[in-house]
């Protein structure tokens, strides 16, 4: 059989064209695009390369409202090319605005090319009858999604939406038991949080030092962790016993001595405090976010869930770490944790949730605010009205990961 050479058409979403991509392998993409969506097309290829595939590219530029009989002609001439360079041209309708897709699939079948729509809610493809030799027998009779499940992953689906430098999260289980204990034990855990975060905590109210000589000084300060807790911490590396007592881990000491002279704090002190921050952060509400990848691992609903993952741009661009995302189906599926609490402000992470939701996976994601302690009565009714407002984000609490069906859609 002939190498495929793909023909697509871009709109801001670039799913049905991702999945295309990854199903036929193609040795030759050929995107038409206008220019508000011309920069989507090189994260198809991103998005491809991430996957391992490595097509040849060509962008066709079409005008800001193509017609039927713009698109049309493109499309032709595009297929024609592709058959005298000794490719198969199938054609792939879905993306652009209808009358581009009107044109792309009256082309096809002009040219009795193999053409295709993309269903992604049905998570299948249907075979536009424009030629002869079906979709199916490209595809080994298979049109659904299930063959490239694997490849359509967290890192594949953000690069097709600009996000190409990626860091994989950590490995959440080794946290697990101890996470478990502080959801078990909350008296446990609110002292806990109290030993670090409360008013007479190392960091109080949420207060970091802001240089080395300060950071010095939290390390020689004791933390009162509850026995079994700072235990537990302990053999995470956590937390490090001294004489009885709990402390920050010391491996960053003599690094942040040297820095103490330094007036630039750069990229060396960032990482001599980046495991002290790490513990402070799992200790006074971290733990949660495990518990929650815990369930949703269970679940069954998602695949390549993420703890901890990081995203930028390019590279070079500071990295903004996520609590945990993963794919459900054809879509991102994220969540934003929270320890929550009764002066926790909820409301103005919800908007900043759906953002950062819609930046990784585009429109259609999955998004989920998980809450510890969520507020009660009126504070809850708004929290959970303006979740609705924002396109259904779920809201999920400590009563409600004991029915892991909280995660179906």
């Amino acid at each position: 059989m002939k190498p495929i050479a793909l023909v697509q058409l871009i709109s801001e979403q670039t799913m049905q064209n991702l999945v295309s991509v990854l199903a036929f392998r193609p040795r030759h993409l050929i995107h038409l695009t206008t220019p508000k969506t011309a920069s989507r097309a090189a994260h198809i290829v991103a998005a491809a390369e991430q996957a391992g595939l490595s097509p040849s590219f060509e962008n066709i530029r079409l005008s800001q409202t193509p017609s039927i009989a713009e698109t049309s002609r493109a499309v032709h001439r595009a297929v024609s090319a592709a058959h005298e360079a000794g490719f198969l041209p199938v054609v792939n309708f879905t993306g652009g605005t209808k009358l581009m897709s009107i044109g792309a699939y009256e082309a096809a079948k002009a040219a009795q090319s193999p053409s295709f729509y993309v269903d992604t809610e049905h998570q299948c493809f249907i075979d536009g009858g424009s030629s002869p030799q079906t979709i199916g027998s490209l595809l080994e009779n298979d049109l659904s999604f299930t063959p490239f499940r694997d490849a359509l992953n967290v890192r594949t689906i953000a690069a097709a939406n600009g996000l190409e430098n990626i860091s994989l999260g950590r490995d959440w289980e080794p946290y697990l038991p101890l996470a478990a204990f502080l959801l078990d034990h909350p008296a446990d855990e609110q002292a806990t949080w109290e030993a670090i975060h409360g008013t007479k905590g190392i960091c109080a109210n949420g207060r970091e030092p802001r240089d080395p000589a300060g950071w010095i000084t939290l390390l020689d300060t004791p933390i009162s962790l509850p026995t079994e807790i700072g235990k537990m911490a302990a053999d995470l590396q956590l937390v490090a016993c001294r004489e009885g007592c709990w402390y920050l881990p010391q491996e960053s000491r003599e690094t942040l001595h040297e820095l103490k002279s330094d007036s630039k704090l750069g990229e060396r002190y960032f990482k001599a405090i980046a495991p002290l921050q790490f513990s402070l952060a799992f200790l006074t509400g971290g733990w949660w976010e495990v518990v929650v990848m815990d369930a949703a691992q269970r679940s069954g609903q998602f695949h390549d869930l993420q703890w901890s993952i990081s995203f930028s741009r390019q590279p070079g661009e500071a990295q903004r770490e996520e609590d945990i995302v993963g794919v459900d189906g054809v879509q991102i599926a994220y969540f934003s944790c929270k320890r929550g609490g009764a002066k926790a402000r909820l409301l103005s992470v919800l908007d900043e949730l759906d953002n950062r939701a819609r930046s990784i996976g585009g429109s259609f994601t999955r998004r989920f605010l998980c809450v510890c302690y969520p507020p009660k009565k009126e504070l809850r009714q708004n929290l959970e009205k303006r979740a609705e407002e924002l396109s259904g984000i779920r809201i999920v609490t400590r009563d409600d990961l004991k029915n892991l069906d909280v995660f179906k859609k």
